[in-house]
């Protein structure tokens, strides 16, 4: 997918770091969705949906590079990448039904 598993193989930082990364790649969604949202004390910054997108991207390819970086392989990543957005997607949609 997208060479992640390969780019995060060529990455030398480690999962801590990469789990860091992460949350630093969070903040900054926080902050653009604050900004559109207009929270208090955010407005000034002028994010726009489209850079709550781009945000939204970084993390995922962040988190994705977590998983990677737990896979022993590349078809492990993509096994478990497809096993686990299956089961939490079908958990979510458990829930959205009620």
């Amino acid at each position: 997918m997208f060479g992640i598993f390969e780019l995060t193989q060529a990455d030398p930082k480690s999962l801590s770091e990469r789990a860091l990364k992460l949350s630093e790649e969070a903040g900054e969604l926080a902050q653009a969705v604050l900004s559109v949202t207009k929270a208090p004390g955010s407005e000034y910054k002028n994010h726009t949906l489209a850079d709550v997108r781009e945000e939204a991207v970084d993390a995922a390819i962040v988190a994705l590079s977590v998983l990677a970086h737990a896979s022993s392989s590349e078809q492990e990543f993509q096994d478990e990448l497809d096993r686990l957005m299956s089961e939490k997607c079908a958990k979510w949609q458990a829930k959205v039904a009620g």
